[in-house]
């Protein structure tokens, strides 16, 4: 493992705890909520768009897993 691999996963752990940290009640959908994310506070379809543009979360789910 390389010195830039070793920095890349750090970065990455990093977004992933602030994330975790920023969401930690994220899980927790009110009954009869269409959803919303919980780092752009973009609704699902049919409602709304989805994500919102530069939405951290977006970009991870749509990343291929290595």
């Amino acid at each position: 493992m390389g010195d830039e691999e070793v920095r890349s996963l750090r970065v990455e752990n990093a977004e992933l705890r602030r994330l975790l940290s920023k969401h930690q009640w994220s899980g927790l959908t009110p009954i009869k909520s269409t959803g919303a994310c919980p780092e752009c506070s973009g609704s699902k379809p049919p409602d709304s768009r989805g994500h919102r543009p530069g939405c951290a979360l977006a970009a991870a789910l749509a990343a291929e897993p290595d």
